[in-house]
């Protein structure tokens, strides 16, 4: 009984030390081994994904710019 747990554990330990080792799941979208071509196109969607990110951000702070909460105008009195 011991040898088999012993074994178990010893097969769970490497297979943990195995897995941490291994080649990440999208390697294959690494941006380091694509074509130039490839290589410019990911660039450049990377620049467009940032930018409607900025916009979307600049966006939201100006629609929540007045959002703060005050108690003294507040209609609901705690007691």
């Amino acid at each position: 009984m011991k040898t088999a747990l012993l074994s178990f554990v010893t097969a769970l330990g490497l297979f943990a030390a195995t897995a941490a080792t291994a080649a990440p799941f999208d390697h294959d979208h690494d941006p380091r081994r694509f074509s130039p071509v490839e290589r410019a196109r990911y660039e450049r969607e990377q620049r467009q994904l940032e930018r409607r990110r900025a916009q979307e951000r600049a966006r939201w702070e100006a629609q929540h710019r007045y959002d703060r909460h005050d108690d003294r105008h507040d209609d609901y009195r705690r007691h």
